[in-house]
């Protein structure tokens, strides 16, 4: 989109930690997904003087879940701890340094499950391999994600109800800005600062994007509907 109004994007892929110190520096221009107040709070608490922070969230619902195959009797997150043994007293997390696995150590000690259910560090993509597989052979598998995600429209996992209230609230989907992109482009803020989108033009963005190669493409198939191109183009109203 912003390319349609003659700007040149580049992406890069780097880890939180990183990504919020560069553009405290002015290294990188902004991440357009923060999670707040509590999954990537602690990131911008650090450099909140040097951010520019939009204030209003272009989505209000971000929750942290457990998920595992739909085909498990298991529905809560205390009914799996009761039955850790089945589940192999894994739980499968992704990256280390992410801010929903430095929450879950608090999660797992609400239900009492610390010693219970080994919480595994790893990546994404291996996370949802293992949680694709299990799917596929009716296996048991507790895995940490999060809503909305692409992955409950490819495959058959479910949410398991936080029924003892462990998980924080939802977050708020934030536009996160260097101070000095936001100085120097305010415009492109101003656009940024009308994004709205509903759960289901997320949902359908993240799977339209998961199954391109190139995630330009991705968004590009995304605003070939109709619906989503008319909401796309209000943003730059």
């Amino acid at each position: 989109m912003l390319s349609e109004h003659g700007y040149t994007l580049q992406t890069k892929q780097v880890d939180l930690a990183a990504g919020f110190s560069g553009i405290a520096r002015g290294d990188l221009d902004g991440y357009l997904n923060a999670w707040l107040p509590t999954t990537h709070g602690t990131y911008v608490d650090k450099y909140k003087d040097q951010l520019d922070i939009l204030p209003q969230p272009f989505f209000n619902n971000d929750r942290l879940v457990l998920v595992a195959p739909k085909s498990v009797p298991e529905n809560t997150i205390s009914e799996v701890v009761n039955n850790a043994s089945k589940y192999g007293n894994k739980l499968l997390g992704i990256e280390a340094g992410s801010g929903e696995m430095k929450i879950l150590p608090e999660v797992l000690q609400k239900y009492g499950a610390t010693d219970k259910l080994n919480l595994i560090a790893g990546s994404t993509p291996a996370t949802l391999a293992a949680l694709k597989d299990a799917s596929a052979k009716n296996q048991p598998l507790v895995a940490a994600l999060w809503t909305p995600h692409w992955a409950f429209a490819s495959m058959p996992i479910k949410v398991l109800q936080d029924d003892l209230g462990g998980w924080p609230k939802p977050d708020g989907s934030y536009v996160v800005l260097s101070k000095q992109f936001a100085s120097k482009n305010p415009d492109v803020a101003k656009w940024m600062g009308n994004f709205k989108i509903t759960d289901d033009q997320f949902s359908s963005l993240m799977l339209d994007v998961s199954q391109a190669k190139d995630p330009v493409e991705g968004a590009k198939k995304w605003l070939e509907t109709a619906e989503n191109r008319k909401a796309a183009d209000s943003w730059f109203n």
